[in-house]
């Protein structure tokens, strides 16, 4: 089975394509799914960050906030830097965990990591995806759906890698600007999975075929 890693920069529509992959039948990982179910209460996660954080971490439910951490770790290279050394480690264990329950013959799996170069993570993937639209597109799209000022978006986008960067390092490009239409990006994500499964297969077979130890 191969490794897909979907990344991309925010409001490029990782999830839009992600959900086109799963309409054709792809296993989807969201790394900050994963992330966002193991700060939940009851989960080890919750109580490191918790340790690590203090109290004020929390909102009035007990449950972790957010924002509040996400302020403290853009204010702070070394509380990111801390952050990320508990997150990293525990969402890679589960996603493990749930890459070795899938069928054996599945072809590929998609795992979607939002700051995935970032994170150092490209080594563990055979193949990486970039989603991909322009820095105002971004800012436009991020304002509207959070409702975030202009300013917030574009100091979240100048803590992410350069989109050229990206683009540079990603193994393939599905590309989701301001005129791409729903059939667009669709024959787009049609004609990346039909590659990845012919890719998976010739794989396997050069796994079948080698001879031997003597």
């Amino acid at each position: 089975m191969l490794r897909v890693g979907l990344t991309g920069g925010i409001g490029c529509g990782k999830s839009r394509v992600a959900g086109l992959f799963a309409s054709l039948g792809v296993p989807v990982l969201d790394a900050d799914a994963i992330n966002r179910e193991l700060q939940t209460p009851g989960h080890d996660l919750y109580a490191a960050i918790v340790n690590r954080f203090g109290p004020g971490v929390l909102d009035a439910r007990g449950l972790l906030d957010r924002g509040a951490l996400r302020s403290r770790i853009f204010a702070d290279p070394g509380e990111r830097q801390a952050l990320e050394a508990l997150v990293h480690p525990a969402v890679e264990a589960r996603i493990e965990e749930d890459l070795a329950a899938l069928p054996s013959d599945t072809p590929y799996a998609l795992i979607v990591v939002p700051l995935l170069f970032e994170a150092g993570w490209e080594n563990r993937f055979d193949h990486v995806i970039v989603v991909h639209c322009e820095p105002h597109e971004q800012i436009a799209r991020v304002t509207q759906r959070d409702g975030r000022s202009s300013a917030e978006v574009e100091a979240i986008l100048a803590a992410q890698m350069n989109p050229e960067e990206r683009r540079l390092r990603g193994d393939s490009e599905i590309r989701n600007r301001e005129a791409t239409t729903e059939a667009d990006l669709a024959n787009q994500v049609a004609e990346r999975d039909a590659a990845l499964r012919e890719l998976s297969a010739t794989t396997a077979s050069r796994v079948e075929i080698r001879p031997p130890n003597t």
